[in-house]
């Protein structure tokens, strides 16, 4: 059981990550309010206030999965999919304009022969795939290089590596990437990507998977390998 002080803290956090985002919302809509700005300077302001939305929009919904998730509110729903090849093309394509804007090369490679799987797929696609994706594409610099790949095992699993050549993850943080808190200095602070990842980490677990760190791209950047069984409950069975 938490205590006040740890709401307090953890209130406190949530609070200081939600603030820059929506000084930049503000900020955006304060400028285009000028009569002086040319429609290029406009255009600019609403491509930050968007994307500053975008940011707020995801910590809440992170935040709001991870309190549900705590209190045993957030239950996985498992059903069989028989297309899990367009799943997957689905979450790529969600963020190839993101990749353009920031020039990043995106290498895809689908395995043609995945079998149906028996995931609540909702749970991979935004709160596992959706959330290590816009990681990679967050710390990748302009120009650089993020790879997906999935593929079928015969041990009846699906494996997925998403690699970027990014900034990376220090070795000696690798342990804690998972939890909700990073510890510095013998200080907390609030990650909101570390939260999504917190959550990905859990909805991996649920379905009795196994999600790792792992290398990126040319020894440089970051790298997540994912394994799910194909059954987590054995209520399909192939064949």
């Amino acid at each position: 059981m938490k205590t006040e002080n740890e709401y307090n803290e953890i209130l406190s956090m949530v609070t200081h990550d939600l603030k820059s985002p929506m000084t930049a919302v503000m900020g955006a809509l304060d400028l285009m309010a000028e009569d002086d700005l040319t429609k290029d300077e406009k255009n600019e302001c609403v491509k930050a206030a968007r994307k500053a939305s975008k940011t707020i929009l995801k910590l809440v919904e992170n935040i709001l999965v991870m309190a549900k998730y705590e209190a045993g509110k957030e239950h996985t729903e498992y059903e069989l999919v028989e297309n899990l090849q367009d799943h997957i093309k689905d979450v790529c394509n969600t963020f190839k304009y993101e990749m353009k804007v920031k020039d990043i090369n995106f290498n895809i490679h689908i395995d043609k022969n995945l079998p149906d799987v028996y995931w609540d797929i909702d749970k991979i696609h935004y709160h596992v795939l959706n959330n290590i994706i816009s990681n990679a594409i967050k710390f990748t610099s302009y120009g650089g290089n993020i790879s997906f790949s999935i593929v079928s095992n015969k041990d009846h699993f699906i494996t997925i590596k998403i690699k970027d050549d990014g900034i990376g993850i220090p070795k000696d943080k690798r342990d804690s990437i998972f939890e909700k808190y990073d510890t510095h200095n013998n200080k907390k602070v609030f990650k909101g990507t570390g939260l999504g990842l917190y959550n990905a980490f859990n909805f991996v677990k649920k379905h009795l998977g196994t999600i790792k760190i792992i290398d990126g791209l040319n020894k440089k950047g970051t790298g997540f390998n994912i394994t799910l069984p194909i059954n987590p409950t054995n209520v399909v069975t192939k064949g």
